[in-house]
């Protein structure tokens, strides 16, 4: 079963996203902190991270670092409010395969797992796309 991270510590954001993972048949963990990530991308074969650019800058801005860089090459996707383009900036620094606002992530957040859970299991899209 293909495995997503979520990092969030909004609990009502969490569950609407492990309940989308589990309607595509992809098994959610969660994180809440830079070295949860890591763990868990060392022990598990992770191929979507999906970050809350809101738990804490400095906190959001390192589990992307530690995602984008872990050899694994997990697709790191992170989602921000729109009214704060400062979290967007943070997110594409620190290495986020995409950025989303977050109206725009829960519209894709289906399709996004479904291709984790697809035929190949691969990871949607590559290290390319920012949407602003």
């Amino acid at each position: 079963m293909p495995i997503a991270l979520s990092v969030t510590t909004d609990l009502i954001f969490s569950s609407r996203i492990s309940a989308a993972a589990a309607a595509c048949g992809v098994d959610c963990r969660a994180a809440s902190s830079p070295d949860a990530v890591a763990t868990t991308l060392d022990d598990l074969a992770v191929g979507l991270v999906l970050v809350d650019m809101t738990i804490n800058r400095q906190v959001a801005a390192e589990a992307v670092r530690r995602a984008a860089a872990h050899p694994s090459t997990p697709t790191v996707i992170a989602y921000y409010p729109h009214v704060q383009a400062d979290l967007r900036d943070a997110a594409v620094r620190a290495g986020a395969d995409q950025v989303l606002p977050r109206s725009r992530f829960v519209e894709q957040l289906p399709g996004l797992l479904a291709a984790l859970s697809g035929p190949t299991r691969q990871a949607p899209t590559g290290r390319e796309a920012t949407d602003t």
